[in-house]
């Protein structure tokens, strides 16, 4: 993007992407409002365009889809808008070096790419909802990019809440300041797979429903606890309830 310091890139297809799921997933709501502001955009925008339509001009349009994004935004943070939740999986991508190339042939970094610093910018205090909502971050510990400053600074928010000695960066390791700057307010909330016993109590209740035609016992029970990842519930799921043929 022109004019930006550090400069910055748009992803023009996911954008669209994204406007498009936007819009159907909230249809019910963004049709029943037009666009009230004033923008700049680079395709005319006809009177009474809804907030739907506008979405759709968007995911039709990659090379407008920055654009309009930025102007939908701006609709619906207006007075009079309810609460919106902005969430993310797979964290620990925007806060590394993306896999794309500068001009110069130099990394990206993800918070450099405007669509992930709108994210970064509001999880981290910087920008607010101003009818509330929520900004929520999902990440995990297998199958991610090495992300050594979140590890870093999810550790340091632990230590702090728990009174302990907060362990600072160490020097024989580059530390990625604006990654730490943009997660050190953060609320953490740590989720774990269910323990054998509650995974039990699923499954039975899934056999009880009809769902799950096979019998439920300790063998059965480890066997898919195990399988899962120590109880992921999706994975559980996937493992007991996948569809069976028998010739």
């Amino acid at each position: 993007l022109p004019g930006t310091t550090p400069l910055q890139f748009s992803q023009n297809v996911y954008t669209a992407t994204l406007l498009s799921q936007i819009g159907k997933a909230n249809d019910a709501i963004l049709s029943a409002h037009t666009v009230k502001q004033t923008h700049t955009l680079p395709i005319p925008i006809p009177p009474n365009t809804t907030l739907t339509r506008l979405a759709e001009l968007g995911a039709r349009d990659p090379e407008a889809a920055w654009p309009i994004f930025q102007a939908l935004w701006k609709e619906i943070t207006a007075d009079g808008f309810p609460p919106i939740l902005l969430a993310a999986d797979g964290l620990n991508h925007m806060m590394t070096f993306s896999a794309y190339r500068a001009p110069d042939f130099s990394q990206v970094h993800a918070h450099d790419l405007v669509l992930v610093k709108h994210f970064v910018d509001h999880i981290s205090g910087a920008k607010t909802l101003p009818n509330g909502g929520a900004v929520v971050a999902a990440t995990t510990s297998g199958n991610i990019p090495k992300t050594e400053a979140m590890n870093l600074a999810f550790q340091q928010i632990q230590e702090k809440a728990a009174g302990e000695q907060v362990t600072l960066p160490s020097p024989w390791v580059v530390t990625d300041g604006r990654v730490m700057e943009s997660l050190k307010n953060v609320d953490l909330m740590s989720l774990k797979g269910l323990t054998k016993t509650e995974a039990r109590g699923l499954m039975e209740y899934w056999a009880a429903s009809g769902v799950l035609r096979e019998a439920v016992d300790e063998r059965s029970v480890a066997e898919k606890w195990s399988v899962a990842g120590n109880g992921v519930v999706g994975e559980i799921a996937r493992g007991a309830l996948k569809m069976r043929i028998v010739a």
